[in-house]
């Protein structure tokens, strides 16, 4: 009897303090992005490259993000092959120099890629680097590597 006292205390104590289940879920911890970053993505089968050249080829997207107007954005890409006993590298990529095309909130490097012999499955990933002139300094962003190595029917 005395468990079953107990018990109800818990529910009453529970209820009258207004427990919302809910309440840790909307309170977990969220991913934050810093305010500025270099951003590169995972390699992929390009849809496009196919559709208009007839061409199969593995790309990857990097982008250099700030919330702060960034001016001389130099980002360099290089598209890896993992192979044993050490990764094969294509590149460097790296964007344009014409103005405007490397400055601006969110400053893209696009339209690279390595373009399939086969179509023998393969781990590709990318890792770029930056530097920009952000609020008149000079920030680097060191070796950032795309979020997951992906296995494309894609060998070279």
């Amino acid at each position: 009897m005395n468990k079953l006292y107990k018990y109800i205390a818990c529910l009453l104590s529970i209820a009258v303090l207004g427990f919302d289940p809910a309440f840790g879920a909307s309170h977990a911890s969220k991913i934050v992005k810093p305010s500025c970053r270099l951003q590169v993505d995972n390699a992929h089968l390009s849809k496009t490259l196919l559709k208009h050249r007839n061409v199969s080829a593995v790309k990857i997207n990097g982008y250099s993000i700030c919330d702060q107007y960034q001016t001389d954005v130099k980002i360099t890409l290089v598209i890896f092959k993992s192979e044993m006993p050490i990764d094969h590298d294509y590149g460097p990529f790296m964007n344009g120099s014409k103005p405007g095309e490397n400055a601006g909130y969110r400053v893209e490097l696009q339209d690279k890629f390595v373009i399939c012999k086969n179509s023998k499955p393969t781990e590709w990933y990318g890792v770029a680097f930056s530097k920009a002139t952000i609020g008149g300094r000079l920030q680097y962003a060191g070796r950032t590597q795309s979020p997951q190595k992906k296995i494309l029917n894609c060998g070279t």
